[in-house]
């Protein structure tokens, strides 16, 4: 009986197995059309000068998403959106420093779609996120590897599923190409997306998410070029990571480095870009990143300064995962997951905690409020701000920046990475 049941297992490995490299070897022809010649091409234009930094709202963010709308248009990929015309629009309100009113924005991700030849109510999405931080004194941001280099990602490996739907070889399932903004002011334009799904979230079977694959990092221990960072790959579906690493290495094989991949790892990643609202509604995800460097968030993250041959590496990679997903059988298992129980509190017992906090160890004051029936709080005179969940009557945590924050009577502690900090409540007549 033993020896009956561990020859079932073998045969079912050797089933996925072959399953998976069927696949992946079909995959091969179309993924040459993922060049870093056409990388760099894109690239160049999509982190110019023209485009004015990529800011939220912005003429260049405008001319951003007009660039990738019409490059689906030329390469005959459909919209994605309910109108038809790649956009799927939105208003957002954006706090405002300490006695600025909150400034209100046009914007919108943009929406393609390869739909699928036998699941086409199942779908894959793929997203990067448009935007970046603008223009200010110093200069213009021209945001090549953030997230230029994840933009023009998806555009090649866009292009690759329609040659591969072209030549009748198309996806199972739907492949969604959704570019989103707003992420550098708090993840918005994906956050928005899950609130008002265009495609149910039910059957989103999976989310990739490309942001910043076009560097080296400078911190990191191994010197080989030829790696990318994944995270979560693993945290909510075993399928997914197994399927991950086996098309890794019967296509680019280059080094899978979990180095972030812990969510209570320090610097957070897990919770800074876009993948984290699919995440949190249950949709398995990995998120591609190859880390920070020196240019980060500065003028000088420049297209010159990319690893093109690295950068087609990495999407083709990208595509081979999303080609094995799409084109599998079965969907994705998903992990289970143990229920979680909110915990619910009055607007009026929220109100207890308003005011402005302070500490003599900070020279920053957080103001704390009520928004959309949840608590809040932003380190005064900045635009940075945190919607904290209830987990007691007096308790709350923001999980994407890692902090616990308690409130006794005039006080607020705060622990973030081990470390408490005690705020008193700065009287009314000395708030300004």
């Amino acid at each position: 009986m033993i020896k009956k049941i561990f020859s079932l297992v073998v045969i079912s490995i050797l089933t996925i197995n072959f399953s998976y490299s069927f696949q992946t070897s079909k995959a091969k022809k179309f993924a040459k059309s993922i060049t870093e010649i056409e990388l760099k091409e894109h690239l160049y234009i999509y982190a110019s000068d023209e485009f004015e930094g990529r800011d939220t709202g912005e003429p260049g963010q405008k001319k951003a998403v007009e660039y990738l709308r019409n490059y689906y248009k030329s390469i005959g990929v459909e919209p994605g959106d309910l109108e038809g015309d790649y956009f799927q629009e939105m208003t957002l309100t954006m706090r405002g420093r300490r006695g600025q009113k909150p400034k209100i924005v046009e914007t919108e991700n943009v929406i393609a779609i390869i739909k699928g030849s036998e699941k086409p109510d199942e779908y894959v999405v793929i997203t990067a996120h448009l935007d970046h931080v603008g223009v200010d004194d110093t200069g213009i941001y021209n945001g090549a590897d953030d997230d230029g280099s994840g933009t023009v990602a998806l555009l090649e490996i866009a292009e690759a599923f329609k040659k591969a739907a072209d030549k009748g070889k198309g996806p199972k399932r739907s492949i969604v190409f959704l570019h989103v903004t707003g992420e550098e002011k708090g993840l918005l334009g994906s956050a928005y997306y899950t609130d008002n799904p265009i495609y149910p979230l039910e059957n989103t079977i999976v989310n990739l998410n490309v942001d910043m694959i076009g560097r080296i990092d400078p911190s990191r221990r191994e010197k080989n070029r030829d790696y990318i960072y994944l995270i979560g790959s693993d945290h909510d579906s075993v399928d997914l990571h197994k399927l991950s690493e086996q098309t890794n290495a019967e296509s680019v094989n280059m080094t899978l480095d979990y180095r972030f991949n812990d969510k209570n790892d320090p610097n957070r990643f897990y919770y800074r870009s876009d993948h984290y609202n699919f995440a949190k509604n249950g949709i398995p995800i990995i998120f591609y990143f190859t880390g920070t460097h020196a240019d980060y968030h500065k003028t000088t993250d420049t297209p010159d300064k990319i690893e093109y041959d690295l950068l087609e590496m990495r999407s083709r990679l990208i595509f081979y995962t999303a080609w094995n997903i799409a084109n599998r059988d079965k969907r994705l298992v998903v992990d289970p997951k143990p229920e979680k129980v909110a915990f619910e509190i009055s607007r009026d017992d929220l109100k207890k905690f308003h005011g402005v906090y302070e500490s003599e160890l900070m020279p920053l004051k957080f103001e704390v409020y009520t928004k959309s029936a949840k608590l809040a709080m932003n380190p005064v005179g900045m635009d940075e701000e945190l919607v904290l969940e209830a987990i007691s009557a007096n308790t709350f945590k923001q999980e994407i920046a890692g902090i616990e924050v308690t409130f006794e009577e005039d006080t607020m502690k705060l622990k973030m990475q081990g470390r408490e900090i005690v705020f008193k409540i700065v009287p009314d007549d000395d708030t300004e």
